[in-house]
């Protein structure tokens, strides 16, 4: 049996007590052995008495200011000491056997430096998580629509628009960072996430640094986890992840490749609010809001 005591879970919190809670509860009960820090991003609330009434395992990291999602998982994780760093989104459920799995996933190979799980919607439908890294191109056939009208296939397929196989354990270039098992060596070796990253496309550029390095990045679906999606921000924090974005194609494109790529985000952002001004109920009111704030 997979042993969890070298397993340091780490869960960056930021006005969603209840949320965090239940995320600190769902790994206690599903991997007892593992330490469990929960980063207060400043958030000013009492999240700190519900932990240790209902999760007193868990230890309550207070940061003084918000440094992002990124600040706020280093943090944790320089916190910790064992030799895997599980970081979670608040929005998560860890399900029984997904720490093992993943654990057993990394120790199967040496050369993996990170292991994402299968990620569920709360209806227990898949919810797609494996991805590719962002380029100019896949950018501009995410935003146009090209990716979406090919189903994910093909010359056109996105960054996050893809179709990939979620029924087997494989390497692959990105996941979707909700749930992420890291080696310690291989994380500290990169420096940890680059805080110039507040919120989104973070485990993106971790995983591109990990892979200038030769490690691998594994998805393990015999790891399940169930991700609500949104909880500390949702449609009005996407402008921060058209931002994100272009902060990563900068870094690992240049300038002017972001430039191209933000031109792209905004005219697909313009189209789609367009759109959503016709779009009637509460649909139209969340996709108004959603593409709004990427327009600035």
């Amino acid at each position: 049996m997979v042993d969890t005591e070298s397993v340091a879970a780490v869960i960056v919190h930021y006005r969603t007590p209840e949320q965090t809670v239940c995320a600190a509860r769902a790994i206690a009960l599903a991997a007892p052995a593992a330490e469990i820090v929960v980063v207060d991003n400043a958030s000013g609330d009492a999240v700190g008495q519900r932990l240790a009434a209902e999760v007193p395992r868990a230890r309550l990291l207070v940061e003084a200011e918000n440094r992002g999602y990124a600040g706020g998982c280093n943090s944790g994780a320089r916190s910790t000491k064992g030799g895997y760093v599980l970081f979670l989104n608040s929005d998560t459920a860890v399900l029984p056997g997904a720490v093992e799995a993943l654990v057993a996933a990394l120790e199967a190979d040496p050369g993996a430096a990170a292991a994402g799980p299968r990620l569920l919607n709360t209806d227990g439908s898949l919810q797609p998580s494996i991805q590719r890294l962002p380029t100019p191109w896949r950018i501009l056939c995410e935003s146009s629509g090209a990716a979406a009208l090919a189903g994910g296939r093909g010359l056109v397929r996105g960054h996050t628009r893809t179709r990939e196989d979620h029924e087997r354990p494989h390497a692959v270039e990105a996941l979707k960072g909700a749930a992420l098992l890291l080696r310690r060596s291989a994380f500290e070796a990169v420096g940890g996430f680059d805080e110039s990253f507040f919120l989104y496309a973070e485990e993106t550029d971790l995983f591109a640094r990990l892979e200038e390095r030769g490690w691998r990045i594994l998805y393990e679906p015999r790891a399940q986890v169930v991700h609500l999606g949104g909880g500390s921000g949702g449609d009005a924090l996407f402008g921060l992840l058209h931002a994100g974005l272009r902060r990563y194609v900068e870094k690992h494109h240049g300038p002017g490749a972001a430039r191209f790529s933000g031109a792209c985000l905004w005219l697909g952002a313009a189209a789609r609010y367009a759109i959503a001004l016709a779009t009637p109920g509460e649909s139209g009111r969340r996709r108004r809001l959603r593409y709004r704030a990427a327009l600035g």
